[in-house]
């Protein structure tokens, strides 16, 4: 099984589309797309996080990083919504 697809079963686990040992199917791949329709539910926030370890001490040293980096327009680019942090940029 090719890696790509192999990284988007375990996703797919993680996120409990899926259960351990099955395959994906049409009806898993909609569900995984319907989970980015809207507001993310809190346990596929906390799925992610933790597969791509963002609560990890280097991952906060990183955005520490980029936000000092952003200087003095960094809050005010924060306060903003995505869409208006964008246009800005």
């Amino acid at each position: 099984m090719p890696i790509a697809k192999l990284a988007e079963k375990l996703l797919c686990q993680r996120l409990g589309i899926i259960e351990e040992g099955e395959m994906m199917t049409e009806e898993g791949i909609n569900k995984y797309v319907a989970l980015f329709n809207g507001k993310l539910p809190d346990i596929a926030v906390a799925a992610l996080r933790a597969l791509f370890k963002l609560d990890c001490d280097l991952a906060t040293a990183v955005e520490d990083a980029l936000v000092e980096h952003g200087g003095d327009t960094a809050p005010d680019l924060q306060a903003m919504g995505s869409e208006e942090a964008t246009a800005t940029t």
